[in-house]
């Protein structure tokens, strides 16, 4: 069984005019908060233990989810200043109780087989992989390059034009101790200060399904009402 870390703590600032009283993972979908989708189809996936990272108004995710939700255990780390995407990963971290763990964006919902991205990388302490999902219009993302064979990343976060190319479809899974020998401040960046930083190395990629929504995007979040339901039913 796997453990996955969600980043829950956005303020969801895009998303005001629509939910102006939530924190963005509990916006609603259809009937209930986009993270028990999120949470639902993860668990078919094989979770069974979800670190939920929280931050802005934290109880409301606690109140929902308490800590037990449909059998899966929920853990909370929350952040009590803010600590920028790769602190409250650093800090979601020690609340893991297995050698790996998967890390998950809470706005957005990627078809995405956890059993092959964690093949990608085994056993590996060092290694990260990271899913990657292809887009016929890159202009608003940056792009990912990777090698066909051995899935090392080459190149990530590169300025795009609006060609087709690989975008990170924002999961990864990470060693525990994936910040033992790094000393950075916090808040700091988890793509600039260490994804960036193993491009060449120990970074690699696994391709993602075809669907992929973002509620933080207006468009996405309405079209997310029936997309997301049907989605996780299928």
């Amino acid at each position: 069984m796997f453990e996955a870390i969600i980043l829950a703590g956005g303020f969801g600032t895009r998303l005001r005019e629509a939910v102006p009283d939530l924190p963005k993972p509990m916006a609603p979908i259809a009937d209930k908060p986009f993270l028990a989708w999120q949470l639902e189809y993860l668990m078919q996936l094989g979770v069974s233990r979800f670190i939920l990272s929280v931050g802005y108004k934290a109880d409301t995710i606690r109140a929902y989810f308490g800590d037990n939700y449909q059998g899966a255990e929920i853990v909370y780390a929350e952040e009590t200043e803010p600590l920028g995407t790769g602190g409250a990963i650093q800090y979601a971290l020690t609340k893991a109780v297995q050698t790996r763990v998967f890390v998950l964006n809470g706005d957005t919902l990627c078809a995405v087989d956890l059993h092959e991205l964690r093949a990608l990388v085994g056993r590996s302490m060092s290694a990260v992989g990271i899913a990657v999902k292809h887009v016929d219009n890159a202009g608003r993302y940056g792009a990912i390059a990777f090698n066909d064979q051995s899935h090392l990343v080459l190149s990530f976060g590169e300025k795009s034009s609006s060609a087709p190319c690989y975008i990170n479809a924002g999961i990864y899974d990470v060693p525990v101790n994936l910040f033992n020998e790094l000393v950075i401040s916090t808040p700091f960046s988890f793509e600039t200060s260490v994804i960036q930083q193993m491009v060449g190395n120990s970074l690699y990629a696994q391709t993602a399904g075809d669907f992929f929504i973002d509620i933080g995007i207006k468009e996405d979040f309405i079209n997310a009402q029936t997309l997301i339901p049907a989605f996780v039913a299928n």
